[in-house]
């Protein structure tokens, strides 16, 4: 009986490995959606409240920033300093989950395309505190990252214009789906239009 039990769900775990990458993440997000019919009004405001910090923690880790994850919810939660970190640092999370707060209530209130104005201040948010002299402003000097092949130059500050108004052409054109989610933020990082803050923005 166990066997017969099993059977709907090895096949349907066969079929899932057979799927694109684009494909999986489509079926996951059908599966969430089903399960979130089933949950009661309010049941995942918490787990939203922890995911949300969790966000801020690792996007702002990402870039070298020194708070665990508890001093980042003990930050944002109790407004407490963290003794010995740098308050860089503690901006750096305030900052980041307000620009966070701000992407998600536009997507809640409008079906519009992002455009260039968005982006631009959402790097204003992402830096308001901690860089405020660069916030929501293009590159002024050469940005690059040394990789294990080598520097890599990112476009050149005159590049920048151009290359955001195509960034935002094509982000406006795309279809809303999985593969322009994880598409966009690697076109944005590639351009590196901000002298700080492009991963957290992307």
């Amino acid at each position: 009986m166990y066997e017969m039990l099993a059977q709907p769900e090895a096949r349907r775990a066969s079929e899932v490995r057979k799927m694109t990458p684009a494909g999986r993440v489509f079926a996951k997000k059908r599966e969430l959606d089903a399960l979130r019919k089933k949950v009661r009004p309010g049941a995942l405001d918490s787990l939203e409240h922890t995911q949300r910090i969790d966000i801020t923690y690792t996007s702002n880790a990402i870039e070298g920033n020194t708070l665990t994850a508890g001093e980042t919810a003990l930050v944002l939660e109790k407004g407490i300093t963290i003794s010995g970190k740098p308050l860089k640092d503690h901006l750096e999370a305030v900052d980041h989950a307000r620009a966070l707060n701000w992407v998600l209530e536009i997507a809640a209130q409008r079906d519009t395309a992002i455009i260039e104005a968005d982006i631009r201040n959402l790097h204003h948010l992402v830096v308001a505190t901690s860089k405020p002299g660069i916030a929501g402003r293009y590159a002024d000097s050469a940005r690059y990252v040394n990789t294990d092949a080598g520097v890599h130059d990112f476009p050149t500050p005159t590049e920048v214009p151009a290359l955001m108004e195509a960034f935002c052409r094509w982000l406006g054109a795309a279809r809303n789906r999985p593969q322009t989610a994880f598409e966009a933020p690697r076109r944005l990082v590639g351009i590196h239009p901000f002298n700080d803050g492009n991963g957290r923005t992307a």
